[in-house]
C-alpha cells in the first residue's frame, strides 16, 4: 500500500517538477522573444521615424525662409542645406526593422506621398532658382503644403505605431516578471510539500 502511495505521490511531484520546468523556460523564452522584437524593431522604428520628423520640419521651416529676400547665392545654400538634410538614409534603416505587416503598409503609403512630396519640393526649388518667388509661394502654401502635411501625418502615423508598439511589447515584459515568479514559487512550494509529506509519510511507516 505504502510502495503505491509512493509511486503516486512520486509521480505527482514530477509532474508538478516538470511543470515548474516546463514555466521557467515559458518565462524566458518569452521575456527573450518580447525583448528580442523591443530590441530589433520598435526601437530602431521608434528612433528612424522620430528623426526623420525632426527633418522634414526642419526643411520646410528652410524652404520657407527661401520665400523672403535673399540673394540668389544664399537660396543655393538653402537648398543645398534641405538636400543635404535627406530622411533617405532614416526611412532606409526603418525599411530593415519591418517585421509587421501593418508596419510595412504604413511605411509603403508613406513611400507613395514621400515621392509625391519630393516631385513638388524639386519644383520649388528650380522656381527658387530662376527667382520666381510669387510661384513659388503659390506652390508652397498650395500643392507644396497639402503634400507635406500628408507626408508629415505618414510620418507620424508611423511614430505613433511603434509607440503603441514598445508601450505594448513592455508591458508584456512587466506583466511576464510580475507574475511569473510568484507562479514558479508556488509550484516549488508544492514541490516541497509533497516532499515532506512523502519524508514524513516513510518515517512514520518505518516506526511501525
Amino acid at each position: 500500500m505504502f510502495q503505491r502511495e509512493l509511486l503516486i505521490i512520486s509521480a505527482f511531484a514530477a509532474a508538478v517538477f516538470l511543470t515548474v520546468a516546463g514555466t521557467g523556460w515559458v518565462v524566458v523564452w518569452k521575456l527573450h522573444v518580447t525583448s528580442q522584437w523591443l530590441v530589433v524593431d520598435t526601437l530602431p522604428g521608434l528612433v528612424d521615424a522620430g528623426q526623420a520628423g525632426e527633418r522634414i520640419h526642419d526643411n520646410r521651416h528652410t524652404m520657407r525662409e527661401m520665400l523672403f529676400p535673399h540673394t540668389a547665392s544664399e537660396r543655393s545654400q538653402m537648398i543645398e542645406l534641405v538636400q543635404t538634410n535627406t530622411c533617405e538614409t532614416l526611412w532606409h534603416d526603418y525599411a530593415t526593422s519591418i517585421f509587421e505587416p501593418e508596419d510595412r503598409q504604413n511605411y509603403q503609403a508613406m513611400v507613395l506621398v514621400r515621392a509625391n512630396y519630393l516631385k513638388s519640393c524639386n519644383q520649388f526649388f528650380k522656381l527658387v532658382q530662376t527667382g520666381k518667388i510669387d510661384e513659388a509661394s503659390a506652390l508652397f502654401y498650395g500643392e507644396l503644403g497639402r503634400e507635406f502635411q500628408q507626408y508629415n501625418d505618414a510620418t507620424k502615423g508611423l511614430f505613433d505605431y511603434n509607440v503603441k508598439q514598445g508601450i505594448d511589447r513592455s508591458q508584456a515584459i512587466l506583466k511576464t516578471t510580475r507574475y511569473a515568479p510568484w507562479i514558479i514559487a508556488g509550484l516549488c512550494v508544492l514541490i516541497f510539500t509533497f516532499g515532506l509529506a512523502l519524508g514524513l509519510r516513510s518515517g512514520l511507516s518505518s516506526g511501525k
